[in-house]
């Protein structure tokens, strides 16, 4: 330690300088502070690009696992740019990196939650029309009515997901609405899915187990085929039981016709239902092309703040036909909807026709 008399000290050119040493000491704390802040700033860089790359191997190896079109991409070009896109990111700035991984899987059904932060793509949408948006606007419920010829109609809305009590009141529920016609005899029915834009299929289909046939309806075709099953009342993927009823009615006529009503506004399970009713006998789909949503997803924890919600597979009918863009109508028709008056709606009076020529 230099000594406080020390006056001054000769460097190698001969200059003199004269020591202080109150004010080295306070250069020495200076320079100190400095390199504190300056190796806190890279730790915590360094600490933060270790958490982003965990969040981003993580995500894309379950996506190389997981993803109904894992097999179809490249995979190191896909890497190469969202590693690229996620440099000096953190968490919540990662939304462009994300939406690569969606659009290079084509994947538009998914997401990825940070927080409060969603992150997904969006593909080009069809404009929904005034009607579809105003009927979600209020609010989409189960509707009944009898119409001529003793034809029945029945409006089936979405379903959000609950807990299993819960699903199990909306598929009796809306069983209850199918019996109130069928207790009437009607002769053929109108099964409107134009507003039902998804949720929980499972009490979807349970609900109209009197117009459909026991066993196997379709499946899920993802990296394991899973089959959906009516039985004994109760909805089963494989063997596992997902909801049940208690139907108060019956049917003698399990191929009564039904004409299904299908549009852009049927969407995801809504277009899982009409998939249970592919190749039934009797039954027409009258309409546009559905929305397209037909994958089945899968959510995974990907950390304690972010959530992976991943299209894992698509529909299957009960032949086995899978459905991987949109359904089409066996009949297309461009009308305008007419929620309000259903009895004046011209997909509603185009389905009539054809089920007077089947009853």
């Amino acid at each position: 330690m230099f000594s406080e008399n020390l006056e001054r000290f000769r460097l190698h050119d001969d200059t003199h300088v004269v020591y202080n040493p109150i004010k080295t000491s306070l250069m020495i704390k200076y320079i100190a502070t400095c390199l504190t802040i300056i190796c806190c700033s890279i730790c915590s860089s360094f600490g933060q690009s270790k958490e982003i790359k965990r969040l981003l191997d993580t995500t894309i190896v379950i996506m190389k696992s997981k993803a109904v079109n894992r097999d179809k991409v490249n995979w190191e070009k896909i890497e190469r740019n969202v590693y690229a896109e996620a440099v000096n990111k953190n968490a919540y700035q990662l939304g462009p990196a994300f939406r690569t991984l969606f659009q290079s899987l084509n994947d538009f059904h998914g997401y990825i939650q940070c927080g409060d932060s969603i992150y997904r793509w969006h593909r080009p949408e069809p404009k929904n029309n005034d009607s579809l948006i105003n009927e979600w606007q209020k609010g989409v419920h189960i509707q009944t009515q009898i119409l001529e010829d003793n034809i029945g109609y029945l409006r089936v809305p979405s379903m959000s997901f609950a807990e299993r009590s819960e699903l199990d009141a909306k598929a009796q529920t809306l069983n209850d609405s199918l019996c109130s016609l069928l207790d009437k005899n009607v002769r053929g029915i109108v099964l409107d899915l134009r507003l039902d834009n998804g949720g929980a299929m499972f009490p979807m289909i349970l609900g109209l187990e009197q117009i459909l046939h026991n066993g196997k309806l379709g499946s899920f075709d993802s990296k394991n085929v899973t089959n959906w099953i009516l039985k004994g009342n109760g909805f089963y993927l494989d063997t596992v039981v997902l909801n049940e009823i208690n139907p108060k009615c019956k049917i003698s006529n399990k191929n009564i016709p039904v004409a299904i009503l299908i549009g852009n506004g049927t969407g995801s399970s809504g277009e899982f239902l009409a998939i249970a009713f592919k190749k039934r006998v009797n039954t027409i789909f009258i309409g546009t092309n559905t929305a397209g949503y037909i994958t089945t997803t899968q959510g995974f924890q990907i950390n304690d703040a972010c959530f992976l919600l991943l299209s894992a597979g698509y529909g299957q009918d009960r032949t086995g036909e899978t459905y991987k863009t949109s359904i089409k109508p066996d009949v297309y028709n461009s009308e305008p909807d007419n929620f309000n008056n259903i009895k004046e709606d011209k997909k509603v009076l185009e389905a009539m026709t054809w089920l007077r020529s089947r009853i």
